[in-house]
Parts: structure tokens; C-alpha cells; sequence
């Protein structure tokens, strides 16, 4: 008798999907830490100056932000759905946030 050393091939059958409010999630929290990386350099960079174009931009990366935070939890409310994203994308909005947070206590302190 001859015996196949085979592996078989094993199916998971799931009704989940991937959340579209989870991955705009991810997407956010990418763009608003994008957006974040590039305000800081170019603060830097102008020695600690920030002008009318490095502040519209961190206010749409802030922006950004809180909408990746409201969709995450939005997905994350989502029945039969992947959480990989929604996780991702919430976390990632939130350490964000707190870096915001940050930058803009730092800008009050220095003004004052």
C-alpha cells in the first residue's frame, strides 16, 4: 500500500470580512503621523519657526487624527469583522493624538 506523505489541505470557513471603517482607519492614522513627521522636520529645520503652511498642515493632520480615532471605534463596533485594522488604526490615532498633545503644549509653553 502505498502512502502519500501529503500535507491536506485545511479550509477555515468564516462568514468575517475586512472592515472598510477599519482600513480608512489605518489610513488616517498613517496620513496623520505622515503629517506629523513632515510639521516637526520642517519646524526644525526653520529653527523653531513655524509659519502659515506648517500650521494648516498639522491642523489637517490633527484633523486626520480624530477621525482615525472615530472610525476605529466605529469599526471596532462592527459585528462578524476582522479587528486586525480597526485595532491598528485606533492605537495608532491615539499614540498620535498624545503626540499632538504634546507639540502643542510645547508651542503654548514656548509663548508664553
Amino acid at each position: 500500500m502505498i502512502t502519500s506523505f501529503r500535507k491536506r489541505r485545511e479550509y477555515r470557513f468564516t462568514s468575517k470580512s475586512r472592515s472598510s471603517k477599519g482600513i480608512m482607519s489605518t489610513v488616517c492614522a498613517v496620513l496623520s503621523t505622515a503629517g506629523l513627521a513632515a510639521v516637526l522636520t520642517g519646524v526644525i529645520k526653520n529653527g523653531g519657526q513655524a509659519g502659515d503652511r506648517m500650521g494648516a498642515a498639522g491642523f489637517v493632520a490633527f484633523v486626520f487624527c480624530f477621525a482615525g480615532i472615530a472610525l476605529g471605534i466605529l469599526a471596532l463596533m462592527e459585528k462578524d469583522k476582522f479587528e486586525f485594522f480597526p485595532r491598528l488604526g485606533f492605537a495608532l490615532s491615539v499614540l498620535c493624538a498624545i503626540a499632538w498633545s504634546f507639540v502643542l503644549y510645547a508651542g503654548l509653553l514656548a509663548g508664553l
